[in-house]
């Protein structure tokens, strides 16, 4: 069981959830070309966004970093789509692995998106039990 965090890159900006999995905990695995498997249980990962209200933004930032995830599903998920910040969920359906981010898009900057927040990586049990909550953001 374990719970892994990127660090802040730039002030107010945090490692990238998808180059952390890949790339400093080595956790998947190309398959093909564009295939990604987990290098344990040879699942495919999952990926996901829910996008919210921009005006969410501080809050949705406040609740991630303090793991406050029974409070940030209260929040309404925007359905429309890209509003500017979202949830990148990225996982593998048996839970032994669940990432999660809050990105904002900063398309006056280029069409750069800056993590928010700290990559949260949890696997093992943690993952098991973060799974039905990475699962509803949709």
């Amino acid at each position: 069981m374990a719970v892994f965090r990127t660090s802040e890159t730039a002030p107010g900006e945090y490692g990238d959830l998808f180059e952390f999995l890949m790339e400093e905990l080595k956790l998947f695995k190309r398959k093909l070309v564009l295939m990604l498997k987990h290098v344990q249980t040879g699942e495919s990962m999952v990926y996901e966004q829910a996008w919210y209200d921009f005006h969410l933004k501080e809050r949705l930032t406040q609740l991630m970093k303090a793991d406050d995830y029974a409070a940030i599903a209260q929040l309404p998920i925007n359905k429309n789509g890209q509003t500017g910040i979202y949830i990148e969920t990225r996982y593998v359906k048996s839970g032994k692995l669940v990432g999660l981010q809050l990105v904002e898009a900063r398309p006056h900057e280029g069409g750069r998106y800056v993590g928010l927040t700290p990559a949260v990586v949890f696997t093992d049990a943690d993952g098991e039990r973060m799974l039905p909550f990475a699962q509803k953001l949709k």
